[in-house]
């Protein structure tokens, strides 16, 4: 699991350290592998098991079913494997790179089965919006101030997918 977060310095070649923790949370496995977000202005991460995961979801779709063409598209067919060195680093890509406006520094972000490489201040800015929508209030817990029922934080990526549910993009410890 990719707990907690990180800053680190992205150096001319592009490489950026991931933690040890998440390393460690890789089990030893020498690649990782990144795509673009969906619905954040950041680069994805994971191992394996979760591009095993996804592979998967998709294969459960129809083969007709638009959205296995659409899921296969946007996260396999534009996913980049990216090698560990033996200093724990990957080189990332350019094109992710720029998507994500990271250039010197970037925040390694854990989200449990994932982990996401956001540029320093596009992440604090993201949390800063999060916390003025919190749905927690003095008060207590209000559903109606949930950000997640506010159509803006609703991607339009799960509004493609929305039929066959979240499961889609979870891993299979949260289902």
């Amino acid at each position: 699991m990719f707990l907690s977060n990180f800053e680190s310095s992205v150096d001319v070649k592009k490489r950026v350290s991931i933690p040890a923790l998440f390393r460690k949370s890789l089990g030893g496995q020498e690649s990782v592998y990144l795509w673009e977000s969906l619905d954040k202005p950041c680069i994805e991460g994971c191992g394996q098991a979760l591009v095993d995961h996804f592979e998967a979801s998709i294969s459960d779709l129809d083969l007709m079913d638009r959205r296995r063409f659409a899921l296969a598209t946007v996260i396999l067919g534009d996913m980049v494997q990216a090698r560990l060195d033996d200093g724990g680093r990957i080189v990332l890509d350019a094109a992710l790179m720029a998507k994500a406006g990271i250039t010197d520094k970037a925040k390694i972000v854990g989200a449990g089965d994932r982990f996401q490489i956001w540029e320093p201040t596009r992440y604090e800015a993201m949390r800063a919006r999060l916390s003025r929508k919190s749905p927690y209030t003095s008060s207590g817990y209000s559903p109606s101030r949930s950000f997640l029922n506010t159509p803006s934080c609703t991607p339009s990526f799960f509004q493609l997918t929305s039929s066959c549910g979240a499961s889609c993009l979870t891993s299979p410890s949260v289902r």
